[in-house]
């Protein structure tokens, strides 16, 4: 069987498109295999608490120790720490928007016996006071400013009193 001028234009158009279509797919993926070929990692956050129950208050006293594990490979300078009791102090943070956005309760975190709240924290690290804030507008969490570097592979102890008022 003879094959035609035409026919043999058709394959070498085809072998030169798929050659292309595979040389730049390659091309275009391999920043997508350099980004998830990073080594996966998760902190390692070991805690204890020590707490006691006021239940005529509504009352948490409690202390908490936190062991603090670098499993990244980045050298940290501070930490966030969730004060979820916080969420419930009132109606601008994150959860009573989200709570407002869905359910349509105006005034969800105005009734005292609504609210909830997290006082009293004083952070230690390794001994030593280390400055903290909450963040602006997130009244439920805290950026804490380590006292040195926390490097890969280190492990710092936190501790903390606490106070948590918790509402009906």
């Amino acid at each position: 069987m003879k094959i035609s001028g035409w026919d043999c234009f058709q394959k070498n158009i085809y072998k030169y498109v798929i050659k292309h279509i595979v040389l730049l797919s390659t091309v275009f993926s391999l920043p997508y295999f350099q980004v998830s070929a990073q080594k996966y990692f998760q902190q390692e956050v070991n805690y204890k608490i020590h707490v006691t129950l006021n239940d005529r208050k509504h009352e948490l006293d409690a202390f908490e120790y936190v062991e603090y594990i670098n499993n990244s490979p980045d050298t940290l300078g501070f930490l966030y720490f969730h004060l979820w009791p916080n969420a419930y102090s009132n109606n601008s943070t994150g959860l009573a928007k989200e709570i407002l956005n869905r359910d349509g309760k105006a005034k969800l975190f105005t009734d005292p016996e609504l609210r909830g709240y997290i006082d009293s924290l004083k952070f230690i690290i390794e001994g030593s006071p280390a400055e903290w804030h909450l963040l602006k507008g997130d009244p439920d969490i805290c950026k804490i400013i380590l006292n040195s570097p926390l490097r890969p592979g280190d492990t710092i102890l936190i501790t903390t009193p606490f106070h948590v008022g918790i509402r009906k």
